[in-house]
């Protein structure tokens, strides 16, 4: 019971330390931001804060890979109860909930910011758009290898769909203008982007 108690205790610490820097990732930027800061906005010891994790890139990447996880995109999530155009409508509602979220607008005009100045633009792909397209196609790959899907080049399809997601609502979120669509309009709209993508590939 007294291991347990830690253990809870010690999550909690983590997800403290995790949102406070991703909080002061989305408002100073990568590069500003020190592990002493991310302590104190945490309300923890710095000695806590590496004990988790060992450096800020590895702090960066929790982070996105909590927010993945956050909107049940992180690898592992597919729900393989789910038809193959159910699961895909479900992935593709995710994705855009995650894409027209404040906290990724912030996340990604940080990476646009300090793009070929640090190293952060290669952390977050590495850690939300490149670990999501790779669980995207391995479920795709499986689907074919099930007679499901008709796809011959996995990666161009994982691409493709992705691709009609980041649509105009959310680079215009991005640019700080006023979405262009209601909730409804969006989700009609996603929704049918996976339809028309799950029709154009089915077996």
């Amino acid at each position: 019971m007294q291991e347990k108690r830690v253990r809870i205790k010690s999550e909690e610490k983590r997800k403290q330390i995790i949102d406070a820097a991703g909080s002061l990732f989305i408002s100073s930027g990568f590069e500003k931001v020190s592990m002493e800061e991310i302590a104190k906005s945490a309300g923890v010891s710095k000695q806590t804060v590496y004990s988790h994790f060992g450096n800020k890139q590895q702090l960066f990447t929790a982070a996105i890979d909590g927010k993945c996880d956050e909107y049940h995109l992180a690898p592992g999530k597919i729900k393989r109860s789910m038809q193959c155009e159910e699961y895909l409508v479900s992935f593709c509602m995710h994705l855009s909930a995650l894409l027209t979220s404040e906290d990724a607008i912030g996340m990604f005009r940080v990476c646009v910011a300090e793009a070929g100045r640090s190293e952060v633009g290669e952390l977050f792909w590495d850690a939300g758009p490149g670990k999501i397209r790779a669980q995207l196609a391995n479920y795709l790959a499986e689907q074919n290898k099930l007679g499901l899907l008709n796809i011959a080049n996995i990666e161009t399809a994982a691409a493709q769909l992705i691709s009609m997601i980041v649509c105009e609502t959310q680079f215009r979120s991005v640019l700080g203008l006023q979405k262009n669509r209601s909730d409804t309009e969006l989700k009609e709209y996603v929704s049918h982007c996976a339809q028309m993508f799950y029709k154009a590939y089915r077996s």
